[in-house]
């Protein structure tokens, strides 16, 4: 695989630095904003499947960032294999979690990606699968209910036994560290999200801490929170299968 450099990429991607114990991985954030002219540009790399799909979307705001994140993923992607972006083949999971078609070897490159508001947050590695999630932050957001509905037990217990000041912060530290466990495993919520404990606590570290459907998972998978812009929250998850170095 050859990588290029953010600077090499016909659309920007700023290079994140990933947590700690997460050398392997590589992190990508770029805006989904673009003109006309980078919008029909990107648009030229999607398959036809791709391109079908987004015309479907009603929403023309929707439309656009549909487009315009495939279009980026795939310019991407093409920096790391050496290809042109619109001759990657890709493919969706049983639950949607895109992937590299089965032409490459197993040790290939490895992604996920996640859109909030207008920016796209991407990870790579290669021969270890990676989830990611990243969520803009809402003031406002009724989180109780949904921490009610998809956190377990041990989770809501332990967020509103937080004073109420530090209980939004809390709820999407799990929110997305949940999300971020869920993608990488490619179950999605097809898997019910309240079967596994992950740390919430302020001051505590990321962390899978128990899964009574599968206890094995906790040695199976780690956690990192990534650091994004203000307003955003945003986390990943590596299966601790040793990954390949991605070539500098």
């Amino acid at each position: 695989m050859r990588q290029q450099s953010a600077a090499d990429m016909g659309k920007s991607a700023e290079i994140l630095t990933p947590p700690a114990g997460f050398g392997k991985v590589q992190l990508r954030l770029a805006s989904l904003a673009c003109t006309q002219q980078e919008l029909t540009r990107l648009q030229g790399f999607l398959s036809n499947e791709e391109l079908q799909r987004g015309n479907r979307l009603l929403d023309q705001e929707r439309r656009r960032r549909f487009f315009v994140g495939r279009g980026v993923v795939r310019e991407t992607l093409a920096g790391f294999l050496g290809e042109e972006p619109q001759d990657i083949r890709l493919s969706e999971g049983e639950f949607g979690k895109l992937h590299l078609s089965d032409y490459l070897q197993s040790d290939a490159l490895c992604f996920n990606v996640s859109h909030a508001g207008d920016l796209l947050l991407m990870a790579f590695c290669a021969g270890s699968e990676v989830g990611v999630d990243m969520e803009k932050v809402r003031a406002d957001l009724s989180f109780a209910p949904m921490a009610k509905r998809y956190f377990s037990d041990r989770e809501n217990k332990e967020l509103f036994a937080l004073p109420p000041s530090e209980q939004l912060s809390a709820f999407y530290r799990c929110w997305t560290r949940k999300e971020a466990y869920l993608k990488g495993t490619g179950s999605g919520f097809s898997q019910p999200s309240n079967g596994f404990d992950i740390s919430l606590l302020p001051g505590h570290p990321p962390a899978l801490l128990a899964h009574r459907g599968s206890p094995t998972q906790t040695g199976s998978w780690v956690i990192g929170d990534v650091e994004t812009p203000a307003g955003y929250c945003a986390a990943l998850a590596l299966s601790t299968a040793f990954p390949s170095q991605l070539p500098a």
